[in-house]
């Protein structure tokens, strides 16, 4: 199928995009920022300006079997009347414009799937909330409900529309987890004194149910994606402070979200005790029925392992460190090791090209392409920028060895680390299943102090970028 997204350069996007990839759909999409997206999407996604024309728009969709619409500004940062515009416009005035096109086609898309919120409910205490229940009151269920209202203005009777009436989304590269997470490690663990009841859902799940939505014809209307255990603000902090090893937890006045969020602090203290009534009735089972699970999903490093390397020999990075004139000894090593579908051959043709580099990268470190060859080839060298908070570093790689289907290792020429050895081991386990396997041998400069670092910060870093580069490559593969 032709599936087209907004929102895709998001963290929700992103996967998105990479979920259907892996099930050999062809993506086209709409991004405010062409060159920052090629390298957050990769190579085989088509980006359309979101500039683009109504006549082009339309003339694209009708050749599109599916409209994904996940667009929408942050809605968590204090509000005024320049922000809430700004919320309306990044909702309605796309979802309009995507209507509108799909309104002018004579073969329109078959399915709009389009995001929503729980929202919608506003604060509903304890009572039991399904699809049928109505409209809540302030300003998030009026957003919620034009949106809505907007995605429904599909005029004709061949485009299905769902509305996807999202809970809080459990990723740990994303919202309340990337939040909340520093400072539960902290010792800040903290929930919210009303103690509101969350509705959340894991990004695996959702991902699942964008899917469920494409297969499924019977589905359509308001769609709540929200978990079967919705938990309190403070079951929630409890098992995120088991799972992250934090001692301390306090509660947290709600006057006190008020005074630094103002109006915007009802995003965290309404309370909404959704059920998904519709994705029950339609045999939807979900992977992630408890918090816990959930988030130990998240938080799990298994398969990633960072130890001292220092005094080891190994003969084939020995013999290419020589034959390289190679002379740093490595100090540490990280090995990660992820299960995949597919063929050596497949996964050896995405790193071929290096706009697939950035797909793989979580948003927080800003990655971007600042020079590279069309193919990657032995000898080719890359150059891009990486950023971590107020920290921008240019990093330049050199490719040592490239065995097309099976391996290859590149070397940091330039850049933060005094060694940085990666090696990439493909291997072909059955004829549809595969094991790759990523070696790190680096060394951190600095000597004590460097090593104290790495201790506090460099080390979670590395296990956090290798784990979603390993969800990334699930999805896709």
């Amino acid at each position: 199928m032709h599936i087209f997204i907004t929102g895709s350069t998001g963290f929700i996007g992103r996967f998105t995009a990479s979920y259907l990839q892996g099930k050999g759909h062809t993506i086209s999409a709409l991004v405010r920022n062409p060159n920052r997206a090629k390298d957050l999407l990769g190579q085989e996604i088509e980006i359309i300006p979101s500039n683009v024309s109504l006549n082009d728009l339309t003339h694209l969709f009708e050749t599109t079997d599916a409209v994904i619409n996940l667009a929408g500004s942050p809605i968590a940062t204090r509000w005024n009347a320049n922000i809430k515009q700004e919320l309306k416009n990044s909702r309605i005035r796309i979802t309009k414009s995507l209507v509108d096109a799909i309104n002018n086609c004579k073969n329109p898309p078959k399915l709009f799937i389009s995001a929503s919120a729980v929202g919608f409910y506003g604060n509903r205490g304890k009572s039991t909330i399904n699809e049928r229940s109505k409209k809540g009151k302030g300003f998030l269920s009026d957003l919620s409900a034009q949106w809505e209202s907007e995605a429904m203005k599909v005029q004709n009777n061949r485009t299905r529309v769902c509305l996807l009436r999202i809970g809080i989304v459990i990723g740990r590269e994303v919202g309340i987890l990337k939040t909340l997470t520093p400072l539960f490690e902290y010792q800040l663990g903290h929930y919210i004194g009303s103690n509101p009841i969350m509705p959340w859902i894991h990004i695996s799940d959702l991902l699942r149910i964008i899917g469920f939505c494409i297969t499924n014809t019977s589905l359509s209307g308001p769609i709540n994606c929200a978990a079967p255990g919705p938990v309190t603000s403070k079951e929630f902090a409890t098992a995120l402070k088991w799972t992250t090893g934090s001692k301390i937890l306090f509660r947290v006045p709600p006057f006190l979200l008020k005074v630094v969020l103002g109006e915007a602090s009802t995003v965290l203290t309404n309370s909404q005790n959704v059920r998904s009534v519709v994705l029950a009735k339609n045999g939807f089972e979900f992977d992630f029925q408890t918090i816990k699970t959930a988030l130990n999903a998240e938080f799990d490093q298994k398969q990633t392992i960072i130890d001292n390397h220092c005094g080891r020999s190994d003969i084939d990075i020995d013999s290419l460190k020589n034959k390289h004139s190679i002379n740093r000894k490595g100090q540490y090593r990280l090995t990660s090791t992820t299960k995949l579908t597919g063929t050596s051959k497949s996964l050896f043709n995405f790193f071929s090209s290096p706009l697939n580099l950035g797909a793989l990268a979580p948003l927080w470190i800003n990655f971007q392409i600042l020079d590279m060859p069309k193919h990657i080839s032995e000898g080719s060298t890359i150059k891009y920028r990486i950023g971590i908070g107020l920290f921008r570093v240019s990093w330049t790689t050199t490719i040592l060895r490239w065995n097309p289907d099976k391996s290859f290792i590149d070397l940091q020429t330039k850049g933060p680390y005094t060694l940085w050895w990666h090696e990439h081991i493909l291997n072909q386990v059955t004829d549809n299943s595969l094991v790759m396997t990523d070696r790190v041998i680096y060394t951190i400069p600095g000597g004590i102090f460097g090593r104290l670092i790495h201790r506090l910060f460099i080390k979670k870093t590395l296990l956090r970028i290798f784990r979603f580069r390993a969800q990334s490559i699930k999805l896709r593969f």
